[in-house]
């Protein structure tokens, strides 16, 4: 859930870390809130009348218009990355859903034969499940789950854990193998990193 509180912090007070940083969903949204306001000014038009910054509900608080996003901030800002794979080794993120094996193959082969239909020698559906949860990846398989993610329809991205057997951890990871920066993509898997310092204080 957001912290409302923190997003009005983060729009008057952005942060000026300087070096690697990864942006909380919360300074994604102050952001986005503040870069509206400057377009709107920008292109002549009245940060009042339009609703945005101090002057929208978001940020100015009860009373004020409700904000309405065209795009979800977090899905938009295409400088997002995936976070590290040790934001992803907290015991949640490790777990995997008890998941019949038929349902699985069934899933990545629903995946294969949608996204991959072209592809020479498309895997069945064991085999891109095996690939998937592989900690190695050949070029080959790296491009394919590369094609996976570039085509996936958002709704079934939930269904790689639930239909697709896999934990978190091992979505980030074949993420990370494939290099995609899909901003979707991205962002859903960020939704449940967790930084280490804090998943040891868990401990």
């Amino acid at each position: 859930m957001l912290d409302i509180a923190k997003i009005r912090h983060l729009y008057f007070n952005p942060p000026t870390s300087a070096g690697k940083h990864f942006p909380s969903r919360e300074e994604l949204y102050a952001d986005a809130e503040r870069r509206a306001v400057e377009a709107c000014i920008l292109t002549g038009g009245d940060p009042r009348e339009d609703g945005v910054g101090e002057h929208g509900a978001l940020i100015g608080g009860p009373g004020k218009p409700p904000r309405r996003f065209s795009v979800d901030p977090e899905f938009k800002n295409p400088a997002r990355t995936p976070l590290p794979l040790t934001w992803f080794q907290h015991p949640k993120a490790l777990s995997t859903p008890p998941t019949p094996p038929e349902r699985v193959r069934g899933f990545f082969a629903h995946l294969s034969g949608g996204h991959l239909a072209g592809y020479p020698d498309r895997p069945t559906g064991a085999e891109l499940a095996q690939i998937f949860r592989s900690s190695q990846m050949t070029a080959t398989e790296r491009d394919q789950v590369w094609h996976v993610f570039a085509c996936i329809h958002p709704w079934d991205l939930p269904g790689l854990l639930w239909s697709g057997g896999m934990s978190v951890y091992q979505v980030a990871r074949s993420i990370h193998l494939c290099y995609t920066l899909r901003q979707d993509v991205v962002a859903w898997i960020n939704l449940f990193g967790v930084p280490p310092e804090e998943s040891a204080q868990e401990h």
